[in-house]
């Protein structure tokens, strides 16, 4: 693995296009600090709808730049946990915005003050900011006191610190040795792990790997467990301090969506899902002629001769190409990210797995990942560019107080990106085998990874928060037995757990980021059926598609996917993408048999 330095520069984002240099990166601090001063001596006491009017623009202009801020800060330590610079850097900032941010921290409880009539000629004069003002009215029984809410705001580094301390024990402080196999010695590290190794098609190498990766993580399983139990016991706390019923009320408020939503969800597919994907897995054994389908094994490939190699930049123009259906101005979009360096695709020691894209407002957005030049990744960039496309539009038709689009709908445009990709690659495949290879992508890439994996980590999740709520902590032996008892639930006698397998927790970040992982399931139940009406309706479909994009946080999670053309209120839509998902599974079944994958 090559150092950060050593890497291709065009592999590598443009973080120039945010701040040149150090200096401007500064100086746009101190302008924070000048605007706020300003603010705090000019906006109180809202008598006109002008007022209030200007504060909230004065408002808007100050996040706006400390997102900017917060971006560079951020994403820079992202690639390369092992910049100490970066990292003093980044917690420097979050430690000055402190300040700046628990002095306007006062803003909403002074908004709540205004007279109902001068709110109401606001909305009518600034309709934009309707569901703005909403969601403030909304949460006025759960906000303290001034005194309060400005403490709770100086605390937010100390609050917000677990999901620092996750990463740089996981970037920072984890070291895995290479470990030999066949008198080969193999590389380990989390990129090698995830991007590599748990795709082998060797399957002694394969569960080596696995078996060598969960040993080393093993030694930090209490520390993990520490950090995490920490992080669901700060949000209990404050589901307390604003007189929350529960933990689960909390933070479903802040994702504007019902418990009665978020149950369901989770239960319709522990219920009607486990039986296509156990149904997968047997075709993955039955292919590979393994002696028992075990953890490990989840990610092989249903035909791994075939996957073809993608340059970078044929990614570029499949991509392109694929997403067109989306119009001229969408695919514009695409484009600009790859010409531009919107994207850090290169291989580093440091560099957090997975993918991710950051879009600061008044800025084009980022997006990292790692390129391994497999076909399936072609389809990471299609989702992340799905949220850099969603967030381009956000911000350039936005106010900043629309641009904080709920989670529980965020993921809807990346995932109806990827599906349109693989519909794009299914039409244009030559032979059963290709189409085969499509469609087993589609489960092992897409619904596996977005609706198996994260729906497991949800019901993780809400198995932990039960418990904190009845006032108990939990231990990595706690964390360990809830996951292996998710992971029994759903795989059942079909998949064997792998030893190792119940600390996959300590893998995924989401759970720092609230009632995250649930919310991949409702995202790509909604692009699943978004998708279809992209491909296979009319050119207003696609249309009116871009138009909700353009909306942003302007309306409810749940009214953008009406908007749509999505009742995200039933189950419906998540039992027809779960039917969608077992006739991949049924139609892969018969490509094995009819390809001769079963001989």
């Amino acid at each position: 693995m090559l150092t950060r330095d050593q890497v291709k520069i065009n592999e590598t984002w443009n973080l120039d296009d945010l701040y040149k240099n150090e200096d401007d990166f500064y100086n746009d601090q101190k302008k924070v600090i000048e605007l706020k001063d300003e603010f705090v001596k000019k906006h109180h006491d809202f008598k006109t709808k002008d007022q209030l009017k200007q504060a909230i623009l004065d408002y808007e202009n100050i996040w706006s730049i400390v997102d900017r801020l917060y971006t560079f800060a951020g994403i820079s330590t992202e690639v390369d946990a092992t910049n100490e610079h970066n990292q003093k850097r980044d917690k420097k900032l979050a430690q000055n915005m402190s300040k700046i941010l628990s002095d306007i921290s006062y803003f909403d409880s002074e908004l709540l003050k205004t007279d109902d009539d001068v709110l109401k000629e606001f909305v009518e004069e600034n309709p934009i900011y309707e569901y703005f003002i909403k969601r403030l009215l909304n949460k006025k029984e759960h906000m303290l006191s001034e005194e309060n809410e400005n403490l709770i705001s100086k605390l937010e580094p100390a609050i917000g610190a677990n999901y620092s301390l996750y990463n740089d024990m996981k970037y920072g402080d984890i070291r895995f040795s290479n470990f030999t196999i066949k008198d080969k010695e193999i590389e380990m590290s989390y990129n090698t792990f995830e991007e590599y190794e748990e795709y082998e098609r060797d399957t002694d190498r394969r569960r080596k790997a696995f078996e060598h990766f969960s040993e080393t993580i093993r030694k930090y399983q209490n520390t993990n467990a520490s950090i995490y139990n920490n992080h669901v016991q700060t949000e209990k706390i404050i589901s307390e301090l604003r007189g929350y019923d529960s933990v689960f009320s909390y933070l479903l408020d802040e994702q504007d969506i019902s418990r009665e939503i978020y149950e369901n969800h989770l239960d319709i597919i522990m219920e009607k899902l486990s039986d296509p994907m156990r149904k997968f897995a047997n075709i993955l054994k039955k292919v590979h002629k393994l002696d028992q389908m075990t953890y490990a094994d989840l990610k092989l490939s249903v035909d791994e001769d075939f996957e073809p190699e993608v340059s970078f930049n044929e990614s570029r123009d499949l991509i392109v190409e694929g997403l067109s259906v989306l119009g001229d101005e969408y695919t514009d979009i695409l484009k600009e990210a790859f010409d531009n360096r919107w994207i850090d695709y290169a291989q580093n020691i440091g560099k957090r797995t997975g993918a991710f894209c950051s879009s600061p407002y008044l800025s084009h957005p980022y997006i990292m990942t790692t390129y391994n030049n497999r076909m399936s990744q072609v389809m990471t960039l299609a989702h992340e560019l799905g949220h850099a496309g969603h967030f381009k539009y956000a911000n350039e038709n936005q106010p900043y107080l629309n641009v904080n689009v709920s989670r529980y709908f965020v993921e809807a445009p990346s995932t109806a990106n990827e599906i349109t990709m693989e519909r794009f690659l299914l039409k244009n495949a030559k032979d059963d085998r290709e189409r085969l290879w499509i469609l087993s992508t589609m489960i092992s890439k897409t619904y596996y990874h977005n609706f198996v994996t994260h729906f497991i980590e949800a019901s993780f999740q809400r198995e932990v928060y039960r418990r904190v709520d009845e006032g108990e902590n939990l231990t990595a032996s706690d964390l360990n037995e809830i996951f292996n008892e998710k992971l029994k639930e759903f795989w059942k006698d079909d998949v064997v757990l792998s030893k190792g397998s119940e600390l996959t927790w300590m893998r995924q970040p989401h759970y720092y980021m609230g009632l995250y992982p649930y919310t991949y399931s409702a995202g790509l139940s909604i692009g699943t059926i978004v998708s279809e009406k992209i491909v296979h309706g009319t050119k207003e479909d696609a249309k009116n598609w871009i138009e909700v994009l353009k909306s942003g946080a302007k309306k409810s999670p749940v009214e953008l996917a009406k908007m749509a053309g999505v009742d995200m209120t039933s189950t419906k839509p998540i039992e027809d993408t779960i039917d969608f998902i077992s006739k991949i599974i049924d139609e892969i079944d018969i490509l094995c048999e009819k390809t001769g994958l079963y001989k």
